[in-house]
Protein backbone atom coordinates (compact mmCIF):
# COMPACT_ATOMS: atom_id res chain seq x y z
CA UNK A 1 0.00 0.00 0.00
CA UNK A 2 1.32 3.46 -0.88
CA UNK A 3 1.22 6.32 1.56
CA UNK A 4 -0.07 9.71 0.51
CA UNK A 5 3.56 10.94 0.58
CA UNK A 6 4.39 8.56 -2.26
CA UNK A 7 1.76 10.08 -4.55
CA UNK A 8 3.56 12.74 -6.62
CA UNK A 9 0.54 15.06 -6.68
CA UNK A 10 0.39 15.12 -2.87
CA UNK A 11 4.01 16.13 -2.50
CA UNK A 12 3.67 19.77 -3.59
CA UNK A 13 0.81 20.71 -1.20
CA UNK A 14 2.57 18.89 1.63
CA UNK A 15 5.93 20.55 0.93
CA UNK A 16 4.52 24.06 0.75
CA UNK A 17 2.01 23.54 3.56
CA UNK A 18 4.85 22.39 5.80
CA UNK A 19 6.81 25.50 4.85
CA UNK A 20 3.78 27.63 5.79
CA UNK A 21 3.73 25.94 9.22
CA UNK A 22 7.43 26.62 9.79
CA UNK A 23 6.92 30.26 8.79
CA UNK A 24 3.99 30.53 11.21
CA UNK A 25 6.24 29.24 14.00
CA UNK A 26 8.88 31.86 13.19
CA UNK A 27 6.30 34.62 13.22
CA UNK A 28 5.03 33.34 16.56
CA UNK A 29 8.58 33.47 17.94
CA UNK A 30 8.86 37.06 16.73
CA UNK A 31 5.65 38.06 18.55
CA UNK A 32 6.92 36.32 21.71
CA UNK A 33 10.17 38.33 21.54
CA UNK A 34 8.20 41.55 21.06
CA UNK A 35 6.05 40.74 24.10
CA UNK A 36 9.24 40.37 26.15
CA UNK A 37 10.43 43.72 24.83
CA UNK A 38 13.56 42.09 23.42
CA UNK A 39 14.42 44.23 20.40
CA UNK A 40 17.51 42.22 19.43
CA UNK A 41 15.66 38.89 19.49
CA UNK A 42 12.73 40.51 17.68
CA UNK A 43 15.09 41.70 14.95
CA UNK A 44 16.85 38.34 14.62
CA UNK A 45 13.62 36.37 14.46
CA UNK A 46 11.89 38.73 12.05
CA UNK A 47 15.00 38.73 9.84
CA UNK A 48 14.90 34.91 9.62
CA UNK A 49 11.16 34.98 8.95
CA UNK A 50 11.60 37.60 6.21
CA UNK A 51 14.39 35.63 4.53
CA UNK A 52 12.51 32.32 4.74
CA UNK A 53 9.34 33.92 3.38
CA UNK A 54 11.36 35.45 0.54
CA UNK A 55 12.73 32.01 -0.37
CA UNK A 56 9.22 30.54 -0.25
CA UNK A 57 7.88 33.31 -2.47
CA UNK A 58 10.79 32.97 -4.90
CA UNK A 59 10.08 29.25 -5.20
CA UNK A 60 6.46 29.95 -6.06
CA UNK A 61 7.28 32.76 -8.51
CA UNK A 62 10.05 30.90 -10.34
CA UNK A 63 8.62 27.40 -10.35
CA UNK A 64 5.07 26.81 -9.12
CA UNK A 65 3.20 29.69 -10.71
CA UNK A 66 4.72 29.41 -14.21
CA UNK A 67 4.24 25.63 -14.18
CA UNK A 68 0.59 25.93 -13.17
CA UNK A 69 -0.16 28.69 -15.68
CA UNK A 70 1.42 26.70 -18.50
CA UNK A 71 -0.48 23.57 -17.46
CA UNK A 72 -3.85 25.29 -17.13
CA UNK A 73 -3.40 26.96 -20.52
CA UNK A 74 -2.91 23.60 -22.19
CA UNK A 75 -5.64 21.80 -20.29
CA UNK A 76 -9.37 22.28 -20.43
CA UNK A 77 -10.10 18.60 -19.80
CA UNK A 78 -11.87 17.03 -16.84
CA UNK A 79 -9.62 15.53 -14.20
CA UNK A 80 -10.00 11.95 -13.02
CA UNK A 81 -12.06 12.97 -9.99
CA UNK A 82 -14.51 14.92 -12.16
CA UNK A 83 -13.48 18.38 -11.11
CA UNK A 84 -12.44 20.98 -13.62
CA UNK A 85 -9.23 22.93 -13.35
CA UNK A 86 -9.64 26.68 -13.26
CA UNK A 87 -9.83 28.54 -16.53
CA UNK A 88 -6.57 30.10 -17.68
CA UNK A 89 -7.93 33.56 -16.87
CA UNK A 90 -9.12 32.51 -13.40
CA UNK A 91 -5.70 30.97 -12.69
CA UNK A 92 -3.90 34.12 -13.89
CA UNK A 93 -6.20 36.30 -11.75
CA UNK A 94 -5.67 34.18 -8.64
CA UNK A 95 -1.92 34.12 -9.12
CA UNK A 96 -1.89 37.89 -9.69
CA UNK A 97 -3.66 38.30 -6.35
CA UNK A 98 -1.09 36.07 -4.65
CA UNK A 99 1.73 38.08 -6.23
CA UNK A 100 0.17 41.30 -4.86
CA UNK A 101 0.12 39.70 -1.42
CA UNK A 102 3.76 38.70 -1.82
CA UNK A 103 4.69 42.29 -2.71
CA UNK A 104 2.82 43.56 0.36
CA UNK A 105 4.59 41.05 2.64
CA UNK A 106 8.04 41.92 1.37
CA UNK A 107 7.47 45.70 1.50
CA UNK A 108 6.05 45.65 5.03
CA UNK A 109 8.75 43.32 6.33
CA UNK A 110 11.53 45.33 4.69
CA UNK A 111 10.23 48.48 6.39
CA UNK A 112 9.96 46.66 9.74
CA UNK A 113 13.49 45.26 9.49
CA UNK A 114 14.85 48.70 8.59
CA UNK A 115 13.19 50.20 11.65
CA UNK A 116 14.52 47.50 13.96
CA UNK A 117 18.00 47.71 12.48
CA UNK A 118 18.15 51.48 13.09
CA UNK A 119 16.98 51.05 16.67
CA UNK A 120 19.36 48.23 17.63
CA UNK A 121 22.19 50.51 18.72
CA UNK A 122 20.02 52.90 20.69
CA UNK A 123 18.65 52.77 24.20
CA UNK A 124 15.65 54.36 25.86
CA UNK A 125 11.94 54.64 25.35
CA UNK A 126 12.11 54.84 21.59
CA UNK A 127 12.83 51.08 21.52
CA UNK A 128 9.40 50.38 22.97
CA UNK A 129 7.69 52.65 20.43
CA UNK A 130 9.58 51.04 17.56
CA UNK A 131 8.68 47.53 18.77
CA UNK A 132 5.04 48.56 18.98
CA UNK A 133 5.09 50.00 15.45
CA UNK A 134 6.89 46.98 14.03
CA UNK A 135 4.46 44.67 15.81
CA UNK A 136 1.57 46.42 14.04
CA UNK A 137 3.26 45.90 10.66
CA UNK A 138 3.84 42.24 11.48
CA UNK A 139 0.23 41.82 12.60
CA UNK A 140 -0.94 43.24 9.25
CA UNK A 141 1.33 40.76 7.48
CA UNK A 142 0.10 37.92 9.69
CA UNK A 143 -3.58 38.65 9.04
CA UNK A 144 -3.12 38.87 5.29
CA UNK A 145 -0.85 35.81 5.33
CA UNK A 146 -3.61 33.70 6.91
CA UNK A 147 -6.03 34.47 4.08
CA UNK A 148 -3.26 34.13 1.51
CA UNK A 149 -2.12 30.72 2.80
CA UNK A 150 -5.69 29.45 2.97
CA UNK A 151 -6.17 30.31 -0.71
CA UNK A 152 -2.91 28.64 -1.68
CA UNK A 153 -3.53 25.50 0.38
CA UNK A 154 -7.21 25.03 -0.46
CA UNK A 155 -7.00 25.91 -4.15
CA UNK A 156 -3.74 26.74 -5.88
CA UNK A 157 -1.63 23.90 -4.47
CA UNK A 158 -4.49 21.50 -5.28
CA UNK A 159 -4.43 22.49 -8.94
CA UNK A 160 -1.36 20.28 -9.21
CA UNK A 161 -3.63 17.21 -8.90
CA UNK A 162 -5.66 17.98 -11.99
CA UNK A 163 -3.06 19.65 -14.14
CA UNK A 164 0.29 17.89 -13.82
CA UNK A 165 1.48 14.42 -14.66
CA UNK A 166 3.50 12.47 -12.09
CA UNK A 167 6.84 13.24 -13.77
CA UNK A 168 5.99 16.96 -13.85
CA UNK A 169 5.14 16.87 -10.14
CA UNK A 170 8.41 15.17 -9.28
CA UNK A 171 10.36 17.68 -11.37
CA UNK A 172 8.49 20.63 -9.84
CA UNK A 173 9.06 19.36 -6.29
CA UNK A 174 12.77 18.92 -6.99
CA UNK A 175 13.10 22.46 -8.32
CA UNK A 176 11.08 23.92 -5.46
CA UNK A 177 13.05 21.99 -2.82
CA UNK A 178 16.27 23.35 -4.29
CA UNK A 179 14.90 26.89 -4.12
CA UNK A 180 13.58 26.47 -0.56
CA UNK A 181 17.00 25.24 0.56
CA UNK A 182 18.66 28.34 -0.91
CA UNK A 183 18.45 30.35 2.33
CA UNK A 184 20.82 33.32 2.69
CA UNK A 185 24.17 32.34 4.20
CA UNK A 186 23.86 34.98 6.94
CA UNK A 187 21.21 32.81 8.58
CA UNK A 188 23.53 29.87 9.23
Amino acid sequence: MTSNDDVPHARIPKLLGHDHSELDELLGAFFAAVEKGDLDQSFDTLDVFWARLAVHIRSEHLHLFPTLIAAVERSEQRTENGSRPPSAQAARDTIARLREDHDFFMQELAAAITQLRKERGRTGQSRSAVLSHVKEKALAVSRRLQTHNALEESEVYRWVEGLLQDAECIDLKTRMNKELANVPKRLF
